[in-house]
């Protein structure tokens, strides 16, 4: 291949530069001459430019997957991908700015808060927990708008909140820059009924090194997310990104923080998992790999 199309998000989201860390990786395993990150509204819109070939792998948060091959909402119609390998599991959160008389998610109620664009694995995260809270589909006003402009809407008061993707990112990082914020705490319940509600939530902690400010570490919801293939694309390369990416483990780890913690993802998933999404060449590269599934 001469060159790899990664379908990412905006240039100051998570997945644009692990998309960057991998196609670095990628490139260095021999699987294509040079990597090209695409810039994209996010999950939904990475899903279709997979399936119609415009786009190599893409970068999902783990929720939308079964909306795609159903076709469900926003999806108009069924999305042939799967799974090729998970990318990485972190603490989704809400951030407000440190002068904001809020202190938890359960005061963000009826108040406007930026969760990202309209068809972004963010928004679809920002609807699922208000459901699973009981407030509601309309019981927080959504502001859908790209993660930087959410951020500068925080700083100038034109939304109460934003919820942050898993950190370090450059995002987070100009967004502390500019205004002190804080973390809203979670409510145990909150954590509970989320992660068994919802399918592919986990426990998570938003660490205290990462955010200014904050004395300890703070118990959040987590998601996984993973790369896509197209579902009926050409089964060797989707074995050969798989390989590389347990062979490179290690490596991203070092390269971007985001993937701490990739190498025992990758035995978890595939030792506990069903591997029911997972691209039979994937599967098929974690067993000779010695993930069993």
């Amino acid at each position: 291949m001469k060159t790899l199309r990664i379908a990412s998000s905006d240039p100051l989201s998570t997945f644009f530069g692990q998309a960057k860390a991998l196609g670095e990786i990628l490139v260095e395993e021999g699987i294509a001459h040079e990597a090209e990150v695409l810039v994209t509204t996010g999950s939904v819109m990475n899903a279709e430019m997979v399936a119609s070939g415009v786009a190599d792998l893409g970068f999902m948060a783990s929720n939308w997957v079964p909306c795609a091959l159903t076709g469900a909402p926003p999806f108009t119609k069924q999305v042939e991908i799967a799974i090729a390998t998970p990318l990485n599991a972190g603490p989704l959160f809400f951030v407000v700015k440190a002068s904001s008389e809020l202190n938890n998610v359960a005061q963000l109620r009826g108040r406007r808060v930026a969760v990202g664009h309209r068809d972004s694995g963010m928004a679809c995260h920002a609807l699922n927990m208000v459901r699973s809270f009981g407030w509601g589909a309309d019981g927080m006003e959504f502001a859908f708008i790209s993660t930087f402009d959410g951020g500068h809407g925080l700083a100038a008061g034109a939304v109460d909140a934003q919820l942050q993707a898993p950190i370090p990112s450059t995002h987070f990082t100009e967004l502390c820059r500019r205004t002190p914020i804080k973390v809203l705490a979670y409510a145990e319940e909150q954590i509970e009924t989320a992660c068994r509600e919802i399918p592919f939530y986990t426990r998570a902690l938003v660490p205290a090194d990462e955010v200014p400010g904050q004395a300890a570490d703070i118990a959040a919801i987590g998601v996984l997310n993973v790369i896509a293939v197209a579902a009926g694309g050409d089964p060797g390369f989707t074995a050969d990104v798989v390989a590389a990416t347990i062979k490179r483990a290690g490596d991203l780890e070092h390269m971007n923080p985001l993937f701490r913690g990739l190498q025992g993802l990758l035995a978890k998933v595939c030792t506990e998992g069903d591997g029911a999404l997972l691209h039979p060449a994937s599967a098929e590269a974690f067993r000779r790999a010695g993930l069993q599934l």
